[in-house]
């Protein structure tokens, strides 16, 4: 049985268990404890923001931990996001075949490849998510999304299961359809993603078993093989799970000062090791070769002012990236007749990657290294808090595979759970020796939870 049916029957099972109790428990108030329906948006925000990409259930089960959410409850939230953009590409005509040396977002789409500009106003994410409880130890979490109001495309990215009371055991478990907790992935970042996520950040059909205590985190983490139902994580064998995650971390505080270290290992990533041969029948990579890939990940805050750092490397060199990579998403998303079947294009489209302006390949041979570096200071301003930042990150394999991206920006909370906020990125590299191009964004952005 693939763990995908394993997944669906057991939240199935869980979500169905938790809404009877609701429906039981409202009619029945004799020694029973009522089932409620509630919303937070603090809590909301805390598992919707796009700061943060993985930890989510252990989120959740801290907010279970320090009374945020209440037992037998259903809290019912969302957000709604909106921006608009002008973005500038030069120096991009340098085309093979009809087609540029990348592939583009969805924002670069508009500039046609060459030198151009476009001007842009989206609704990429609208969420409405549902956190059902029972008892103290069951926990359902599914995240209903609109990516694009133009088109209503309804998606469910996320929908798990978490059994753990951490105020009574350390240990717990997830199964569902989530971010593999791999690495940190943090950004400062409010809507493009860092290209360390987008060559690395893993997400699918998965269990997991954790441990948080005293500040030290663990995961083990199984998927399935060969990618399915899966996002930049692709194994050389579908037929079992074989896919596998390790992540730990280690977080305390200093006086005034905050810090956390963490080292995480993934056994398949996006990438292969050899170069991919496509089975025209069922559109599986034939020939790939899984690479694995060693996550390192720190940083400290202190008076409002933080930095983080990652780094990322493959532990072989890359001659393709295989079917489950982002970068086989957008070039199937911009192209008709691309080889190759999607793994999962859900997980492209819910967590920003279309809004990267250029993706490129990676097949020198050479192994893949990836850094993300960012600086934040937050400062009161009118009695609200105000974020200014700067981020750069990078995805090299040599000196002719590269790119390379910055941006500075801020945002301000304008009302409790509301942020509006400013952006300029920067974006360049070059695709086996050739320029890519440079691409300028400047964005002005709207976020509301409920």
């Amino acid at each position: 049985m693939k763990l995908k049916m394993i997944v669906v029957t057991f939240a199935a099972t869980a979500s169905a268990s938790a809404f009877a109790a609701g429906s039981v428990n409202d009619r029945v108030q004799n020694n029973a404890s009522v089932v409620s329906i509630r919303s937070d948006a603090n809590y909301s925000q805390q598992v919707l923001n796009n700061q943060r990409v993985t930890g989510r259930a252990l989120d959740i089960l801290n907010a279970r931990k320090s009374g945020g959410i209440s037992s037998n409850a259903i809290y019912i939230g969302g957000k709604g996001e909106i921006y608009g953009s002008y973005g500038n590409v030069s120096g991009n005509d340098n085309e093979t075949g009809g087609r540029p040396n990348y592939v583009p977002g969805s924002l670069t789409a508009g500039y046609n490849y060459r030198d151009n500009s476009a001007s842009n106003i989206k609704m990429p994410y609208n969420d409405v998510i549902l956190t059902s409880t029972l008892g103290n130890w069951v926990t359902g979490f599914a995240d209903l999304q609109v990516t694009d109001a133009k088109t209503s495309n309804l998606t469910m990215p996320n929908a798990y299961f978490v059994l753990g009371d951490l105020s009574k055991s350390p240990l717990y478990i997830v199964a569902g359809k989530k971010v593999v907790d791999f690495g940190k992935f943090n950004s400062p970042n409010t809507f493009v993603p860092t290209l360390t996520r987008a060559y690395f950040m893993s997400y699918g059909s998965q269990i997991s078993v954790g441990y948080s205590r005293g500040g030290i985190n663990a995961t083990i983490t199984l998927t399935n093989g060969l990618g399915e139902t899966m996002l930049n994580s692709g194994a050389s064998n579908g037929n079992h799970l074989n896919n596998f995650v390790v992540n730990t971390s280690y977080s305390g505080t200093s006086g005034k000062v905050t810090y956390y270290t963490g080292l995480g290992y993934i056994n398949a990533t996006g990438f292969s090791h050899t170069k991919n041969v496509i089975d025209s029948n069922t559109g599986v990579d034939k020939t790939n070769k899984m690479v694995s890939a060693v996550d390192l990940n720190g940083g400290i805050t202190s008076k409002g002012f933080s930095i983080n750092g990652e780094f990322l490397i493959t532990t072989e060199g890359i001659k393709d990236v295989n079917t489950s990579s982002v970068y086989n998403n957008a070039e199937a998303s911009n192209y008709d007749g691309t080889q190759g079947a999607v793994s999962d294009s859900v997980g492209y489209s819910a967590f920003g990657f279309k809004s990267v302006p250029a993706l490129i390949n990676f097949n020198s041979g050479l192994t893949v290294e990836a850094v993300s570096l960012d600086s934040s200071y937050t400062v009161p301003v009118l009695g609200k808090d105000m974020v200014s930042y700067i981020n750069y990150n990078h995805v090299i394999q040599s000196m002719d595979n590269n790119i390379h991206q910055i941006e500075v920006g801020a945002r301000y909370n304008v009302m409790n759970t509301v942020w509006v906020g400013g952006s300029y990125k920067y974006l360049s590299g070059k695709s086996d020796g050739d320029l890519i191009g440079k691409f300028s964004t400047v964005m002005l952005d709207a976020t509301a939870y409920f």
